[in-house]
């Protein structure tokens, strides 16, 4: 009897260990996922900021062309 209360003593011991183990990598995945969209984010508002110059550049130069005719 006391192989048996053993037995399940470490039998639970190991289903939360691995329970901590399938959370915490629930964990990682889901932060990484996370910081993968607040990155998408980033890069899309420094393309939009670029993208912003540079028809601001074009507008002035093509009214200066225009002023200067």
């Amino acid at each position: 009897m006391g192989i048996l209360i053993a037995l399940f003593r470490g039998t639970s011991v190991a289903a939360t260990i691995i329970l901590a183990f399938a959370l915490l990598k629930w964990l990682i995945i889901g932060f990484g996922f996370l910081f993968a969209i607040v990155k998408f984010v980033i890069i899309i508002a420094f393309v939009i900021v670029l993208v912003s110059i540079a028809v601001a550049m074009l507008r002035d130069w093509c009214r200066d062309k225009n002023v200067k005719e």
